[in-house]
């Protein structure tokens, strides 16, 4: 369980400003100023949505007028100078500017996540969290930022990387993501054709920045990701109320789908009993990691992988004043929209990744040889998020005669709740490169 006094409002990953700094408020004045264009067809369907439909008008005027009062409670402090959202117009004038701006800095501030930043004011609210956990909602929403992953594959996003020196060409940011190890589209200006094309980057030589662990043995446990822990959890529930006290993982929710196609194949599966007092594993991604996943184990697919629709904005951590969406990751991972795949090894039973979307990264894509029976090796790989996804599950399952400890390479034991990153880079001191190690499968004493 995770204590309720180790998931503070503040837990950081570098996506977004701290709402008190400058650049949070420029951002704002930015979207607020930009020119006014006619609605694109995405934000259009989401105002006759929210307009047709008393309950949704209702609560969209609620978050409104709730996203006011918390303001002017805050006038006088420094405590949560969030931006004022004062009506639908507002909102909806904000997300189609954003359409056309790709993650930036500001003051050296990264704007990694512009809906996010922007709606910080209303999804603290009673109107908006409710607002924002309604497929109805979210369908509306993936639209919106389905069209914004395609002004992310187009040459202007890449205008963080026009000048050397500045944007994610300054010596900070190339620090961060350490610009030498990655191929480029160019080896001159923009280096990167798109932002997508750089988010999605690939290494010069993985054998020698991400070497795996125990290629040939699946005791050897590695992680399928770049990124940091956020816990691990035995144990897990079949059932459980993960949306209250310490947010434990409830499998029924994991293994759940409001596609009814989609829940009949988890179903057919029998995944929650499957995975019933098995190992979680969970960790999160800031912006500078490298975002594909790759297979952690030796094996098979057990079916086509799915990706299964979700919450965008929906989190259990509230009010949000800069990191309650990182806070709320167990939440996320039966609420938000999320990719679901199984392996099944022959020694060491079944392992299921969970690529898992957090406010607007949520587009997850699977590798075409990721096909039911395909034979899989550890380290090859297993999918991409496409400016999509800033969290990773790993369920393992419990084998009678097995035990899992999680570890590195050098036998340090992972805690189970690590302590929140408070590093500029979003990271905790318990990384976890993908091909590492971080765990080990023991036969368990007689």
């Amino acid at each position: 369980m995770l204590p309720q006094q180790l998931v503070p409002f503040n837990v950081q990953s570098s996506w977004v400003p701290n709402p008190h700094r400058e650049s949070f408020r420029l951002f704002f004045e930015s979207v607020l100023n930009a020119e006014r264009r006619q609605l694109a067809p995405s934000v259009q369907a989401l105002k006759e949505l929210i307009e047709g439909n008393e309950v949704l008008t209702y609560l969209a005027h609620n978050a409104f007028r709730q996203n006011g009062n918390i303001v002017e409670a805050h006038q006088s402090t420094k405590e949560a100078p969030i931006p004022r959202i004062p009506n639908l117009e507002t909102l909806l004038d904000g997300f189609n500017a954003i359409l056309r701006m790709a993650p930036r800095f500001i003051n050296d501030d990264l704007v990694g996540l512009p809906f996010s930043a922007f709606v910080v004011g209303i999804d603290a609210t009673l109107g908006g969290s409710t607002l924002f956990r309604l497929p109805m909602f979210n369908a509306k929403m993936k639209a919106i930022l389905d069209e914004w992953a395609k002004f992310l594959v187009t040459p202007a996003s890449a205008v963080g990387f026009s000048e050397e020196g500045k944007q994610w060409l300054s010596p900070a940011a190339k620090k961060q993501y350490d610009f030498p190890i990655w191929k480029k589209d160019s080896q001159t200006l923009p280096y990167w054709k798109s932002w997508d094309s750089f988010f999605t980057r690939t290494f010069l030589d993985p054998q020698k920045d991400r070497p795996i662990a125990g290629p040939a043995t699946n005791q050897v446990v590695i992680c399928p990701n770049d990124g940091s822990l956020f816990c691990w959890q035995p144990q897990v529930r079949r059932k459980d109320v993960f949306w209250l006290k310490d947010m434990p993982y409830s499998l029924d929710d994991i293994f759940s789908s409001p596609d009814p196609k989609q829940d009949a194949i988890l179903k057919q599966h029998k995944l929650a009993e499957l995975f019933k007092g098995g190992y979680v594993f969970q960790t999160y991604l800031n912006p500078y990691n490298f975002h594909r996943w790759w297979v952690p184990v030796n094996g098979t697919v057990l079916f086509d992988p799915l990706v299964i629709p979700g919450c965008f904005f929906s989190k259990v951590v509230l009010p949000d004043y800069g990191g309650a969406t990182t806070a709320s990751t167990p939440y996320l991972a039966e609420a938000n929209a999320r990719g679901l795949i199984v392996f099944k090894t022959e020694d060491y039973g079944h392992v299921c990744c969970i690529p898992l979307g957090m406010s607007e990264v949520s587009t997850v894509t699977f590798d075409q040889r990721m096909k039911r029976g395909a034979a899989v090796k550890k380290g090859e790989e297993m999918g991409m998020f496409h400016y999509g996804g800033s969290s990773f599950v790993v369920i393992y399952e419990n084998l009678p005669d097995k035990q899992l400890l999680f570890m590195d390479s050098q036998g340090n034991a992972y805690p189970q709740q690590p302590p929140p990153p408070g590093s500029s880079a979003g990271a905790s001191n318990y990384g976890t490169n993908i091909g590492s190690q971080i765990g080990q499968r023991y036969q368990k004493c007689k």
